[in-house]
This record gives structure tokens, C-alpha cells and sequence, in this order.
């Protein structure tokens, strides 16, 4: 029998924690109609139901008290579906780390955009205390109004006297101040209170209508006073406040983990990018991360989305990334940014994340986050598609290494199946912690189901996400997914600085994800010319720039490979290491670059 380790079940999320909602219906035009905002106490009982009470503020009404209860689901992995405590009938897609349980509603229909963050609340003997430095983040829509948007970023310290603040320099920006563009102010006499329950507030003094910081926040602080949570009770008001322990020492290697993240955002200029989503980043030390994103946006369906960034920690945990600033703390544990950037000032977003929660298991055990594309290997949530190569990533998964010919294998590879909804997968490597193999053309959603099963013995069951398409770009040569795309001339040559492409020249790009094909061939075998092409077309972007998709489909002799054939817009108005990113209907990938003549 097989014999599991640490998963996570229902039981997983249990007891009193604190939390902050808010949420925004918008008509199409991004205008906010119905904005509400709630915060307090939720208890979950480790068995499937919550009740909570707190406070709410609905449009421009004044605060009121607010209960309730609803009922959540946690799947192995940390996937939580949350009913909504704000509005009846809709779910958050939620995640599960030590430190929070966020997300945010990204599988409603309706124009509502939102994000919900709780925090364990501390035992009643901790009588906890907030001391030291915080990065906060804040994100506000002062009388539910777009057109009052404020979005910043500051370190929070507490000072020499009891209940009083340091000096503060708050980094932000706001839509009736310089027209969105960032500023820097300073606040002084800024006043905290924190109870003996961890509840608490904060003050940042009168303020006025050129103010990125002011008023009075209720406040809470987590169990191990690594985060500080809160917003506004006062009338109208719709905002968030998100703070995380700050740290010394930071360099670009400590930011190395997988954490779970969520989002909020609006733009003032562009109504479609209001956009909240859900899901996972990979920071992996080297100034690059990966990040997965269910993302729902205004007038559009629900979009995978995997992007790869660069960006700089300085020693004290800020830092930037592209249109964001940020920082690292609670002792690498959790991240915060804000977009703040003089080439983005319409933009008002923040994002928090915190570390995923550490699953080991003994006998045949496949990690409930590790199924990934083989391509990209972006983080827990990116979903599966027919035909797409993946990898798989436990312990105990086989008894010795072995790669196979192919066609590869669905009977088994050194005494090793995988099946995915109960079918055989093709098998093209195995080893003790990571196997290869190919999703079959018959895989369909909006789930899977995928089993090990090694010498006879069966690992526990990982359920993963389906979608048409999952696209995903190999890198050549690091084996990252992040870097140089695996891209040749039409001559069989390697794209890159030393052998660059040239506006015009048609290139072929090596991919997986491409979801079904016409004529698709057996399971595990390849073709031998180039006329399996994909039911749906891609769109591909270099340098932003559109380019003339000529084939899309399997690539020859290779099973489970994918290529496009794709012809360089001329002129490019881009050069050196140029982004090349694809658009599916369901899938957005941004992880590689193509060289081009400079």
C-alpha cells in the first residue's frame, strides 16, 4: 500500500484568523458600481465551514457590523475554494501557505475584481506586539471611485516612544496628484495601538487631497508578527494595507522559494486592465522568477498567464521590478510590490505573496505542486493540455534512471506507468525524483488526475488544471525556461547574439503546449513531416510586435514537440535579447527572448 506523507486536507486550515476583503463590480468602462470592503475575524473549523465577523463598508455608506459563514474546500496542493464573504454565490480561488490564506475571485462572470487575504490570529495568552520595521503596500479607492486611486509603498518603524512611528517616506503615486505620476512625501507623527488579541490601529495624521498616506486603519498583526494587515472603517472608504517583517542582509539569492501570490489592479486609461488573479511565482535566487497567474480581466475570458521577470533586492529588502517596486521579508517568507512606475501612471496594483507550504511523503510520492510543463516549469496552477510534455516531481517515483526511445513507452519504463485520467502516458524519463512523459491527445477537463505507480506500488493522487493550451517555449541552453528560446534559422543553425535573426527571416520556435492537433498520431509517436498543425492558431509577439505565424503544429520526428514557423516583423523596432511571447485564447506565455541584429 502506498504511504503518504505531509498533504494538505481541510483539517489543514482551521482555527481564528484575521482578514481584509475588498471587492469592486465595475461597468465596462472600468468605472467602480459597487464597491465593498470588509475585515475582522474568520474562523475555520478544519472540516469545511467558516463563520466570520467584522466589518463592512458598502459604496458611500457608513461602516456596519457584519456576520456571516460559508463553507471552503482545500485540494492536497494548497488550492482553497472559498465561498465569498462579500458577495452570495461567488468563489474565491484561494491558496494556502503558513503564513496567509489569499486570492481572489477570478472564476465569477459578472465585473467583479477583488482580493482577500487572512492571517492566523495570534493565541489569547500571545499578547503580541508590533515592534521593529515592516514594507507596506497599500492599494485605495477613496468614495469607491477609480478616479481617486492611490498606490504606495513605505517602510513602517516603529520609534523610540511606545505606540508612536518613526518618520515615514511613502513612495506612491495617486490620480489627482501630478497626473498619476510617482512621488515621494514624507509623514511625520504617525501613532499605533496594538491590542492584547493582535487587533489594533494606526494613524498617519489628518492628511489632505495631495496626501499618498493619511487617516486612521484598523490594524492586525499574525501570529509570529510577520505580517500586518488592515484598511479604513471610515465612511466610503475602500483600501487595502499589506506589511511584512523587514529583513537585512537581502541579496538576489535569498529570494529562492515558490510562494503563492494574488493581485489587485486598475488602470485609469485602459478599463480592460482591471485585473485581479491568482497564483504561484517561482523565485529561483538568480534575479529571475517565474510567475503563474489565473487571471480574470474586465470584458475578457479567463487567462493562463506565465511570464518570466528580472529583478534587484538592495540589503534591506526593497526592491524593484519591471513597472513595480517591491520588497522581500518575514524572513524570506513573503513579498509585497506596488505599480509604481513614471511609465505606467494610470496603473494601480498591489500583489502579496508567501511561501508555499513544504509536502514530503515516504514509499511512491508525487508532489502535489510538482506537475509542471516541461517546457517552461512554471509554478503550481499553470494548467495541462492534450499532447503537451510535462515533468512530474516526487520522491521514491523510480527505482533507477532511464531515458527511452521513442516511441516512447505507455506500458511502463523500468517498471514505472503514469496514467492521467486513468489512461497510460507516454514515457520518455525516469528517476527517482522527476519523470517525463506526455500528456495523451485524450486529456480533457477541467481537471486531471494524475498517478504514479513504480514496482506495483501506487503514489497518492495529484489533480491538476486542463485547458486547450498550455503553451510553453524551451530555452536553449539553460534548462530553466527562462533565457534564449530553443530557436533555429531555416538553414538548422542556433539563434543567438553570436548568429542573430534579422527583421523579416523566418525562424522556427520549439514549444510544447499547443494543446490538439489535426491528424494527431498515436500517443508517444511523432511525425514525420510538418502537417499535424494545431486546431487553433496562435498569436506571436517579438518585441510586442505582431509576427506572421506560418505553421503551427508538430514538429517532425520528435514526440510531443511542437514548432512555429514565424516570419520577424520588419522593421522591428526592437533589438538584442528581444521578448518573444505567444497568445492563445486561453494561455499567455512570456518567458524567452530571441537574439536580433542589432
Amino acid at each position: 500500500m502506498p504511504i503518504f506523507g505531509q498533504i494538505l486536507t481541510n483539517q489543514s486550515l482551521s482555527g481564528k484568523f484575521f482578514f481584509r476583503h475588498v471587492s469592486l463590480i465595475t461597468d465596462s468602462s472600468g468605472n467602480i458600481t459597487d464597491p465593498r470592503s470588509l475585515q475582522g475575524t474568520i474562523t475555520f473549523d478544519g472540516a469545511g465551514d467558516y463563520t466570520f465577523a467584522g466589518q463592512q463598508v458598502t459604496g458611500n455608506a457608513a461602516v456596519a457590523a457584519a456576520t456571516g459563514s460559508g463553507k471552503y474546500t482545500i485540494d492536497p496542493a494548497g488550492v482553497v475554494s472559498l465561498d465569498n464573504p462579500i458577495r452570495a454565490g461567488a468563489k474565491v480561488n484561494a491558496r494556502l501557505g503558513p503564513e496567509a490564506l489569499l486570492g481572489a475571485s477570478t472564476e465569477t462572470t459578472d465585473n467583479s475584481f477583488d482580493l482577500f487575504v487572512a492571517v492566523p490570529a495570534p493565541p489569547s495568552t500571545a499578547k503580541p506586539a508590533l515592534s521593529g520595521s515592516y514594507w507596506v503596500v497599500t492599494l485605495e479607492f477613496p468614495g469607491g471611485s477609480v478616479a481617486n486611486s492611490l498606490n504606495t509603498i513605505f517602510n513602517l518603524t516603529t520609534g523610540s516612544t511606545a505606540g508612536t512611528l518613526a518618520p515615514i517616506t511613502v513612495n506612491g503615486h495617486a490620480a489627482g496628484l501630478t497626473n498619476g505620476l510617482p512621488a515621494t512625501q514624507q509623514v511625520t507623527g504617525g501613532t499605533y495601538g496594538i491590542n492584547s488579541d493582535g487587533t489594533g490601529t494606526v494613524g498617519f495624521g489628518g492628511g489632505s487631497t495631495t496626501s499618498l498616506l493619511s487617516g486612521n486603519k484598523n490594524l492586525y498583526l499574525s501570529a509570529d508578527g510577520n505580517i500586518v494587515l488592515g484598511g479604513s472603517t471610515a465612511t466610503g472608504s475602500h483600501d487595502f494595507l499589506i506589511g511584512i517583517k523587514a529583513m537585512t542582509g537581502v541579496t538576489n539569492a535569498t529570494w529562492k522559494a515558490t510562494y503563492w501570490g494574488a493581485g489587485l489592479r486598475s488602470n485609469l486609461q485602459d478599463a480592460a486592465q482591471a485585473v485581479d488573479f491568482a497564483g504561484a511565482v517561482n523565485a529561483g535566487g538568480a534575479g529571475n522568477l517565474i510567475w503563474t497567474k489565473r487571471l480574470k480581466s474586465l470584458g475578457q475570458s479567463n487567462l493562463d498567464f506565465t511570464a518570466a521577470n528580472p529583478y534587484g533586492l538592495n540589503p534591506d529588502g526593497s526592491g524593484d521590478l519591471p513597472l513595480t517596486l517591491m520588497a522581500l521579508g518575514a524572513a524570506g517568507s513573503a513579498f509585497v510590490s506596488a505599480t509604481i512606475d513614471p511609465s505606467d501612471p494610470a496603473a494601480y496594483e498591489i500583489d502579496f505573496g508567501v511561501t508555499t507550504t513544504t509536502q514530503t511523503g515516504a514509499g511512491v510520492f508525487l508532489y502535489p505542486q510538482g506537475v509542471v510543463s516541461a517546457a517552461n516549469f512554471a509554478p503550481d496552477g499553470n494548467p495541462i493540455s492534450p499532447g503537451e510534455f510535462i515533468a512530474l516531481f516526487g520522491s521514491g517515483l523510480a527505482k533507477s534512471t532511464l531515458i527511452a526511445s521513442a516511441p516512447y513507452p505507455t506500458l511502463g519504463v523500468n517498471g514505472v506507468t503514469v496514467s492521467i485520467n486513468g489512461k497510460p502516458a507516454p514515457i520518455y524519463f525516469v528517476s527517482a525524483g522527476q519523470i517525463n512523459c506526455l500528456a495523451p491527445y485524450g486529456t480533457v477537463g477541467p481537471t486531471a488526475t494524475v498517478v504514479v505507480q513504480n514496482g506495483g506500488v501506487s503514489s497518492n493522487t495529484v489533480t491538476v488544471s486542463v485547458a486547450a493550451t498550455s503553451p510553453g517555449i524551451y530555452a536553449y541552453p539553460s534548462l530553466n525556461g527562462i533565457g534564449p528560446g530553443a530557436i533555429i534559422h531555416l538553414n538548422g543553425t542556433i539563434v543567438n547574439a553570436a548568429a542573430p535573426a534579422i527583421p523579416g527571416e523566418t525562424v522556427e520556435v520549439y514549444l510544447t503546449g499547443l494543446g490538439t492537433v489535426i491528424n494527431p498520431p498515436a500517443d508517444g509517436t511523432a511525425v514525420k513531416d510538418a502537417n499535424s498543425t494545431t486546431t487553433t492558431m496562435p498569436v506571436v509577439y517579438v518585441g510586442g510586435q505582431a509576427a506572421q505565424v506560418i505553421y503551427s503544429g508538430l514538429a517532425p520526428n520528435y514526440p510531443g514537440l511542437y514548432q512555429l514557423d514565424i516570419t520577424l516583423p520588419s522593421p522591428l523596432f526592437s533589438s538584442g535579447a528581444v521578448p518573444l511571447a505567444i497568445l492563445t485564447p486561453n494561455a499567455f506565455h512570456d518567458q524567452v527572448t530571441i537574439q536580433v541584429l542589432q
